[in-house]
């Protein structure tokens, strides 16, 4: 990865990191509550295993263990995701791996996009399970009687389905490609 990279990285983790701080003191101020929701926004996705992680290691105060599991989290999906931008820079649109690849992309970011509109959704029972996870759940909340967690079948089951749909829209395209390079044989 460039410098560059790192530096925005980098950027977007501090502002994130320094933005979520408010939300560890309870303030009725609504620029305490948009700061963290701003800071929340920042660190996504990598403040969601960050939370699970805080919930279970509920012994050790939050700051010490949401923000370097935040930023790890997220460190990971940056160099992920740049090897993968690289190999699509470097491959032809015309080639079936760039097609994959991209059905990887688009499929992944959608069900990313999906569970993160689900995770914010107001609570609507404070003692009930609440469940969090599009399609499958992939985490609960354990209301007053505990028993939060992450389900991790339903983690399985949505990793397995962003692949099925990578799959899934890697195969149409190439399917189209196919026929689209008949007809301009066959003209």
């Amino acid at each position: 990865m460039s410098k560059r990279a790192w530096l925005v990285f980098l950027a977007i983790q501090t502002a994130g990191c320094a933005f979520a701080s408010y939300g560890t003191v309870y303030s009725e101020s609504a620029f305490i509550r948009d700061s963290w929701l701003v800071g929340f926004v920042l660190l996504l996705p990598g403040n969601l295993p960050a939370q699970t992680a805080s919930q279970v290691m509920i012994h050790v105060k939050t700051p010490y263990i949401f923000i370097p599991v935040a930023v790890a989290s997220n460190a990971i999906l940056w160099i992920t995701s740049s090897g993968f931008w690289r190999i699509l820079r470097r491959s032809s649109p015309n080639k079936p791996a760039y097609r994959y690849g991209f059905g990887l992309a688009v499929s992944g970011l959608t069900f990313v996009a999906a569970n993160t509109i689900h995770f914010l959704r107001p609570i609507t029972c404070s003692d009930c399970y609440f469940p969090y996870g599009v399609p499958f759940t992939l985490y609960r909340d354990g209301g007053y009687a505990g028993g939060a967690g992450v389900a991790w079948a339903g983690l399985s089951a949505d990793a397995g389905c962003v692949v099925v749909a990578a799959v899934i829209i890697g195969r149409i395209w190439d399917t189209m490609a196919k026929r689209r390079e008949r007809l301009v044989l066959a003209e």
